[in-house]
């Protein structure tokens, strides 16, 4: 005290130490204060992001099975299987393959559905990729209970566990279901059946993984009652929520937010995002020491970065006081001799703050490599009809760089011409990339939209427009329509089809012309490759009165392959394909055509007694065949060639049989006795002591018909003799040929010629005044 007191330069050191030690001091307490609050909210962000990237993860999976599903389930092939409706056992059978392709394709598709049901409700069964089975024998019916009692159209079920059977072997596998009713919207009375598909809960479990790698702490899926249904910890599963260390109560929660809880083990921060898919609860259940040691960190290294600063004032302080104090200079040299100055106390919090940016920017570049991702799910939930709100979905478009007016909407959809022959999947790849960037810069000059790679080899393009002229906007989108495709051509050296959907107002109405611009493209069936097809081209089109009359043509072509007329045959359908062409009929009810043609075909050699099997390729799919026909030229080629190989193996097969004498009698027979009315198939079984099935076999080997369209022929024929060789009244001659009701006799005569008898006697009456009259003339 008293060297303080008399000595100047101890006395300056003093008070100036203490006083930077205070300034010090408090103004790196304060910074930690104000950074604190700061750093925590960034800390929970962060936890929030990382939970809110596992939902989207994990909602992204369930969406695209959902999606999935419910395009399967609008198969066709499916609808008939739900219905249980099937004409044979030959149909079912081979509906059955065509379904168990289309399983394999669906799984092979999307790796992450397990295992896939369709239930039928009226037959009391399900068909999976594997089995076909009665539902009181099948291996899986825990889920019926919730179809049962679902009052909606789908449900995500809880994590189940499923006793599968493979090669023979029972294997348990905890599995995540969804249940689709059928029909997709339908009141519970109305269902036909459902569609179940399995998803490994451990498919969750590692997507969640994945993003749980980056931080502390664990991530559960929890449903409304607090049942864990997916968890990295397999011992959780089918456990309540609050057997988990740290875990809040269920009625702490709201829809989203974070609860923090003190237990014995310590404390706990619960990070949770609600689900408005499924309901569901994404939990993240992080230790306080775990989430605040950067905190910690930064307080530590602000102690060192105190202490370093407090010692380099001492510094500083000694400095001046030698340099102001030259006589004490040698005293203050030989202090500071004698004393260890530690000079590179900051390499540590150097370390640290690099270690924190180097975080910020892998963090980042996380967010930035998962933008286009993120882009296409918004553009997806646009054209689906998910978001439809405007200013909600504003701050998301800034976020992803999207830029679009509010007042009116169109959609194209651009795409590639003949990939499959000419491209390999990475020309397609880059070429559709290519494609969208180029739809890009078009549609910046005329207004504002974005573009997306919906898949290889097809872009969809969103326009937006300021005005609300509608028909000066569509014009816009067919001239932007016509500049990428010659674009395309000109730079790419490929063609490309485009579909041009309406103007829609409201972000709602982008559905509405996606569907449009989706119905449009399909017309490239008819009006072929590189062409720009508007809705308004097809729209409204009255095709009905030209489509029935194309329909009844079709009865024409199949008496054509009944009669083996090949060369009238090929006429005919270059005649229905000129109707289609010209009275422009969609494309899905050109294929329902052709697959109609062909079913009633078979059906004709079938009545033949001809079995179908020797003439179909059991390898060939005929669905496929006509759906991956993209031009109506391909179509008609295809027809054409299996109508004309259903004829010639007729004309072989006829030429194979033998005559058989037995028929021969009954054919005798009924020309002798046709005029009698209680003429029947069993009479002349009981007649030649056959039984009704062989004798009616004999009958379509021999005659390629049945009994009764035999009789109703030579009937018709004998009838027409006597029209024209007779005055006999139609009554009598209906009654001569075997008839007992005139009025029976008038509609089958009208139905075998095309006229009624009073008709056919008048017109044959006036030919033959004709031709007399032609050779008076003469």
């Amino acid at each position: 005290m008293r060297f303080l007191q008399g000595n100047i330069s101890a006395r300056f050191k003093v008070i100036y130490g203490v006083f930077f030690l205070i300034i010090i001091s408090s103004t790196v307490w304060l910074s930690y204060l104000s950074s604190k609050g700061g750093m925590e909210d960034q800390l929970r962000r962060t936890n929030t992001a990382l939970l809110h990237l596992s939902q989207q993860k994990i909602e992204m999976m369930l969406h695209e099975i959902d999606t999935s599903t419910i395009n399967f389930v609008q198969e066709p092939d499916v609808e008939f299987f739900l219905n249980g409706r099937y004409a044979s056992d030959e149909l079912r059978l081979n509906y059955f393959r065509i379904l168990n392709a289309r399983f394999k394709t669906l799984m092979f598709a999307n790796s992450n559905i397990s295992s896939f049901y369709l239930y039928s409700l009226a037959n009391k069964n399900l068909l999976t990729d594997v089995t076909y089975s009665d539902e009181s024998s099948f291996y899986d019916m825990a889920w019926h209970d919730a179809y049962v009692s679902m009052k909606g159209y789908g449900e995500w079920l809880d994590t189940r566990k499923v006793t599968e059977i493979s090669s023979g072997l029972q294997i348990e596998k905890n599995m995540i279901t969804l249940v689709r009713t059928y029909p997709l919207i339908s009141l519970p009375q109305s269902r036909k059946g459902a569609i179940i598909v399995n998803v490994a809960e451990s498919t969750l479990s590692n997507l969640i993984q994945d993003v749980d790698q980056q931080r502390a702490g664990q991530t559960l899926v929890i449903n409304d009652q607090g049942m864990i249904i997916s968890s990295q910890n397999k011992e959780h599963l089918f456990h309540s929520f609050s057997t988990i260390p740290g875990a809040p109560k269920l009625s702490d929660f709201k829809e989203n937010g974070y609860v923090t809880t003190h237990s014995k083990s310590g404390s706990y921060t619960t990070f949770y995002l609600t689900s408005t898919y499924n309901g569901w609860k994404y939990i993240s259940i992080v230790p306080d020491p775990e989430m605040n040691r950067p905190l910690m960190i930064v307080r530590n290294l602000l102690l060192i970065v105190t202490a370093g600063m407090f010692l380099l004032a001492i510094v500083i302080v000694f400095a001046v006081s030698n340099y102001t104090f030259r006589p004490l200079e040698l005293f203050f040299h030989s202090v500071a001799g004698k004393k260890s100055v530690r000079s590179g106390d900051l390499t540590y919090m150097e370390q640290f703050f690099k270690q924190m940016i180097s975080d910020n920017e892998s963090l980042q570049k996380q967010m930035n490599d998962s933008l286009p991702a993120l882009k296409w799910r918004l553009i997806m939930s646009l054209l689906m009809g998910d978001k439809t709100n405007y200013d909600r979905m504003k701050p998301y478009f800034h976020t992803l760089g999207i830029d679009l007016y509010h007042t009116q909407f169109l959609v194209l959809i651009i795409e590639l011409d003949r990939i499959e022959e000419n491209h390999t999947p990475r020309d397609v790849y880059l070429f559709t990339y290519a494609i969208s960037n180029v739809a890009d810069e078009l549609i910046a000059g005329v207004c504002k939209g974005t573009s997306v790679e919906l898949t290889d080899g097809r872009v969809t393009v969103i326009m937006s427009f300021e005005s609300e002229d509608s028909q000066g906007n569509q014009i816009q989108a067919l001239q932007v329509a016509d500049l990428v495709k010659n674009y395309v051509g000109l730079h790419f050296k490929q063609t490309v089809t485009i579909g041009v959907g309406s103007p829609h107002s409201h972000l709602e109405g982008i559905q509405s012309s996606y569907e449009e611009a989706q119905n449009a493209l399909k017309y490239k069936l008819i009006m072929g490759d590189n062409t720009v097809v508007s809705i308004d081209d097809i729209a409204g089109s009255n095709y009905n009165e030209k489509f029935y009359r194309i329909t009844a043509l079709i009865d024409s072509v199949v008496n054509l392959v009944r009669e083996t007329d090949k060369i009238k045959l090929r006429s005919q359908v270059d005649k229905i394909f000129g109707e289609v062409v010209a009275s422009n009929v969609p494309p899905e009810l050109i294929k329902q055509m052709c697959i109609q043609i062909i079913m009633k075909s078979i059906k004709v050699i079938s009545d033949k007694g001809l079995e179908i099997k020797e003439f179909l390729d059991p390898k060939e799919n005929i669905y496929d065949r006509i759906e991956c026909c993209t031009k109506v030229a391909d179509l008609k080629s295809y027809m054409s060639g299996f109508l004309h190989q259903l004829i010639v193996r007729t004309e072989e097969k006829r030429l194979a049989k033998g005559h058989h004498d037995t028929i021969g009698q009954v054919l005798a027979y009924v020309e002798e006795h046709y005029m009698d009315s209680d003429l029947s198939l069993n009479l002349l079984a009981a007649q030649f002591e056959l039984s009704v099935p062989y004798l009616s076999k004999l009958f379509k080997e021999t005659t390629e018909t049945n009994f009764m369209d035999y009789l109703i022929q030579i009937r018709m024929e004998k009838s027409k003799e006597l029209l024209l060789g007779s005055k006999q009244k139609v009554n009598t001659i209906a009654e001569c040929v075997g008839y007992n009701n005139v009025q029976s006799f008038i509609r089958i005569f009208k139905k075998y010629t095309g006229q009624t008898p009073g008709d056919f006697r008048e017109n044959l009456k006036k030919g033959e005044d004709d031709k007399n009259g032609e050779l008076e003339s003469g």
